[in-house]
């Protein structure tokens, strides 16, 4: 587990399904992401995220709310198959809690993790041209513009953090 001034970041569990599920049917929350999916689809993503954690030892982690202990959103370094040589930093979060700080402060620990406790020197974080608000995370996080890719969900846009010696 991993822990903020707010957030406690840990590994998802089978209760968390529910809840991934209703974020990933809602329009706002999959809006920048795959869009919305079916129950099938989102157990299927949930047993792929199970999957990575098990094979590499990191991968998406579950944002909580320390106060309450609510489950708010997702962030955490994975692979992404549109760019498999570095892990990816990325985040999601439920839309109530968006424009409170939440995806800099978690994407900061996942950050940390990446190059501290997991070791990488270099890490990227993709989006979307429109997904401004991710960008600007990213800015504040130190990512920088390096490559645009094609993909099914349009272009892609790689930002890159490499660790400074």
């Amino acid at each position: 587990m991993i822990e903020t001034e707010r957030l406690s970041l840990r590994r998802f569990t089978e209760a968390d399904r529910d809840t991934v599920a209703r974020w990933n049917a809602d329009r706002d929350f999959t809006r920048h992401l795959a869009g919305v999916q079916t129950r099938e689809q989102i157990d299927e993503q949930f047993d792929r995220w199970a999957r990575h954690g098990a094979e590499r030892g990191f991968g998406l982690l579950a944002i909580e709310w320390q106060e309450t202990g609510e489950l708010i959103g997702r962030v955490g370094p994975q692979f992404h198959r549109y760019w498999p040589s570095d892990p990816e930093v990325g985040w999601a979060l439920d839309p109530a809690w968006w424009g409170r700080g939440v995806a800099t402060e978690a994407g900061a620990a996942a950050v940390a993790w990446g190059f501290g406790g997991l070791g990488y020197t270099r890490l990227v974080s993709i989006t979307t041209e429109p997904n401004v608000a991710s960008r600007n995370v990213m800015a504040k996080l130190g990512f920088e513009l390096h490559e645009r890719i094609p993909s099914e969900w349009g272009e892609l846009w790689v930002h890159q953090l490499v660790t400074r010696p």
